[in-house]
């Protein structure tokens, strides 16, 4: 008989990874320790109102993924009605600045004003505090971000998280509207027509009700006599069970996953403390939520259930939820006086109160959080059956419709694939590692020293020397013998120099073929974890995850998208738990197929740097094989070693690259080249003040137009190495 997933937690995150399973044949048991379903998602009737815990919202800007959404409940298109108390008035938001101003005091303004004008843009972003201080100074910091904020998290500005601030911080002006994200501003959403946000789980739940089982807290993990997890163990009444699974996926918090296997993090979770009031009016205000920002505040943020969905419910009587994350006596009367206060309700307007804590609510990201979740994640390696999944159990601050594909796609790993043993054998199919390089040996030493650590049992490395003058070639046939190295000695360009490379480990026998900077250096294991990704069906291109090398926390790129609007084509930093599918890759290191090779060509040599890459990835998915992002492949990367991205040379290429890569793709893209190189300009050249370098930009943009294109090389093409 077929071991099942075990999954456990009946959130959103768990139910969601049953129901796509479920679709797929899998069979599934849901374990979840409290008596009802759901978790954060979940919605209670109260005074006749369907309420859910605290805020919820749906957003998707994935159309399949809101497709899903709403073929399990009907859902409601709102446009987004919100405002923030700050200073006993209300402002709009997200906050204008603008009128931010209007409502300060002219010694504020001045303050305000002179303090930007001084602020340190050296600071490093190591703290929310230190990156809102850098971009806005420290009077705004005080004045706006920090009371809202600290209280959000019980911890003082300086030992939050950057990443924080990175997701959520948003001034809004005439300028920000076109430099920022729809998804940070998000001004339309979706909320269930009946039954509360928990509708969207009901839904689920009612797909696999017999899957699930409520009351059933998991007390230990099942190991066999190599230490690996089999199964759980779980206490139900005063009865224990033993369930051995095929996989087991956690949605419980992490630090419960980390206890369960023996292992100890140094995380922690925020408490929510939910307080409903039932109010004797029939509306207390026609916004879908309002934010609280001064000290003074006890609330963080108040939602009206009324205005998400008004469909059944009592005329003359309205409920409101306030979120609370401060530790406070009294605290049905303190949310009351916020309410009062702001001129919202008076008191003998409150009919009837409740409380709700929930005490792993969301995380909480304080500094050096990242480092423990990296920890530990080297220690799930360990367990290849147990997977996370959900805002808890990976610690990130996911949006529901991140989860749901997540969820989607990892059912969707789990049916194609089964769990793989690492095998160190000769095997293996060969890999050649084609590395380019430009000056700076001590890089490409470090880059070499890197590749010597490979766990990986079939491959070469190829270096091809684009005309150093620091002695590179002979340095390199001297520290690292094993390495061919080929000279061109002149600097023939990226692409040109990367097809001499890629044309010699081709009549050389490559499989695979692993393009490489020479200021970068990799994980151990990047090289076994592309090549399994690489089994995946119509598979072209593998993407591991990029790091910052001088912050190797922080995701440079984990591929690269096309964004609608502000139309651009912009890095993907999100990171998948499974193999998901991009659109672009970047070229400072990724896996290619022999098969995408011969199918799309090599590298076009009419790019002598940058947008490469990007023209290469939309020739391999338009002759229909796939770029893969692999987020166990890990790689560090300097950035920008070789070409100076403040030097004319730099812009004036870019320019030129652009123009050729929209003169070869042009009828792949929705609008004329002329609305994404507008943006690239006013982005770069006016919003960054670079405006010195807006000319070599013009005329790169004037050479491309004109420049003659040649054609794509091929596998079969023959060449002579040095």
């Amino acid at each position: 008989m077929r071991k099942p997933v075990v999954i456990l937690g009946a959130g959103i995150a768990g139910l969601s990874i049953s129901y796509f399973l479920a679709q797929r044949g899998i069979p599934s048991i849901v374990l979840e320790k409290n008596p009802y379903y759901g978790g954060l998602a979940r919605s209670f009737r109260w005074n006749d109102f369907w309420c859910d815990f605290a805020a919820h919202r749906f957003y998707a800007h994935d159309q399949e993924v809101l497709d899903r959404v709403r073929s399990i409940t009907p859902m409601i298109e709102h446009y987004r009605r919100s405002r923030i108390f700050f200073k006993q008035r209300w402002l709009r938001d997200p906050i204008d600045i603008i009128e931010l101003f209007s409502h300060l005091s002219m010694h504020e303004r001045w303050h305000i004003l002179q303090d930007y004008l001084r602020r340190d843009k050296t600071l490093p972003d190591h703290s929310f505090e230190q990156y809102v201080v850098k971009r806005y100074g420290h009077a705004l910091y005080d004045i706006f971000f920090r009371c809202y904020t600290e209280r959000l998290f019980s911890l003082s500005g300086h030992d939050i998280a950057v990443e924080w601030a990175i997701w959520k911080v948003r001034l809004s002006s005439p300028l920000d509207r076109l430099k920022n994200s729809t998804r940070t501003k998000f001004r339309r959403f979706y909320y269930p027509i009946s039954g509360g946000y928990g509708a969207i789980v009901n839904g689920l739940y009612q797909k696999i009700q017999e899957q699930v089982i409520l009351n059933a807290q998991v007390t230990s993990f099942i190991r066999n006599q190599n230490g690996q997890v089999q199964g759980v163990t779980y206490r139900r009444g005063n009865q224990e069970y033993e369930l051995h699974a095929q996989h087991i996926i956690s949605t419980l918090p992490l630090t419960v996953t980390a206890q369960l296997l023996g292992e100890e993090i140094k995380i922690s979770y925020q408490k929510v403390d939910a307080v409903y009031l039932l109010l004797n009016k029939p509306l207390m205000s026609n916004n879908h939520w309002l934010y609280f920002m001064d000290s003074s505040s006890t609330i963080n943020r108040l939602v009206e259930f009324k205005n998400m969905s008004n469909h059944q419910t009592p005329p003359n009587t309205t409920v409101v939820c306030a979120e609370v994350t401060i530790e406070v006596p009294n605290i049905v009367e303190r949310v009351v006086n916020d309410l009062v206060q702001s001129k919202l309700i008076q008191p003998h307007e409150v009919i009837d109160t409740r409380v709700i804590r929930e005490p792993f609510a969301y995380p909480r990201y304080t500094r050096g959080y990242i480092n423990e979740v990296q920890r530990f994640q080297q220690v799930l390696q360990h367990y290849p059956n147990i997977h996370i999944l959900g805002r808890s159990a990976q610690f990130t601050h996911y949006e529901v419709d991140d989860l749901l594909d997540q969820a989607y796609q990892m059912a969707q790993q789990i049916t194609q694939t089964q769990p793989i043993t690492i095998q160190s054998t000769n095997k293996e199919p060969p890999v050649w590692i084609v590395i380019l390089t430009l000056n700076n040996y001590h890089d490409t030493e470090e880059c070499l020293r890197s590749l010597q650590s490979l766990d990986y049992p079939s491959y070469n490395i190829v270096l091809v020397d684009n005309g150093s003058s620091d002695n590179t070639p002979n340095l390199v046939r001297k520290q690292f013998p094993n390495v061919k190295v080929i000279e061109n000695h002149y600097n023939l360009g990226v692409a040109a120099g990367y097809n001499v490379g890629i044309h010699y480990a081709l009549d050389n026998g490559a499989e695979y073929i692993f393009i490489l900077n020479n200021d970068t250096t990799v994980d151990p294991l990047i090289i076994t974890h592309l090549v399994q990704a690489a089994h995946e069906p119509n598979a072209g291109i593998l993407m591991p995850i990029v790091y910052y090398y001088h912050n190797p926390q922080q995701v440079w790129s984990a591929g690269a998208r096309y964004r609608a609007f502000p139309p651009a084509i912009v890095m993907e930093r999100k990171i998948y738990n499974t193999y998901h599918d991009l659109q672009f890759a970047i070229s400072c290191g990724f896996l290619i197929t022999r098969h995408a090779l011969e199918k799309a060509g090599l590298f076009d040599e009419s790019f002598r740097f940058l947008w490469d890459d990007l023209d290469f990835s939309q020739r391999v998915r338009r002759a229909g094989l796939r770029i893969l992002q692999v987020p166990q492949a890990k790689m560090w990367h300097k950035v920008s070693q070789t070409t100076n991205p403040a030097s004319e040379q730099f812009w004036r290429t870019h320019g030129e690259s652009s123009v050729i890569f929209f003169r070869r793709h042009r009828q792949s893209f929705p609008l004329p080249p002329i609305f994404y190189l507008g943006y690239f300009a006013l982005r770069e050249f006016i919003f960054k003040r670079r405006l010195k370098s807006l000319p070599s930009f013009l005329q790169g943009i004037r050479s491309g137009q004109t420049k003659q294109l040649v054609d794509v090389p091929l596998p079969k093409d023959r060449m002579s190495y040095p």
